[in-house]
């Protein structure tokens, strides 16, 4: 099985639908409890931190309900992203053509 380690940046970035910060991704990847025992990214976990991550990039008053949909918004593309990466690390099955 492939480690997120091993992702070079445009495997990352295919992952991605839009655009955000690689290097932060690759931070996200650091941060406790987002990369499990069996190698695979935490969906819920790895959405917190990169929610967290872009918030400030959300043009709408904190607390209001255009900056809460907003951060919801990001949390589910953050999600997104890690169930993407984790499709890519899942080992391929081999198909030999005969």
């Amino acid at each position: 099985m492939k480690s997120v380690h091993d992702l070079d940046d445009e495997e990352i970035e295919d992952c991605v639908d839009g655009t955000t910060n690689i290097d932060m991704i690759r931070e996200i990847f650091t941060k406790h409890g987002v990369l499990g025992d069996d190698g695979y990214i935490d969906p819920e976990i790895f959405a917190d931190w990169f929610a967290y991550g872009i918030e400030g990039f959300i043009d709408a008053e904190e607390d209001s309900e255009a900056w809460t949909e907003a951060n919801d918004n990001n949390w589910k593309w953050g999600y997104d992203i890690a169930d993407n990466i984790n499709m890519l690390l899942m080992p391929q099955e081999r198909v030999d053509n005969e």
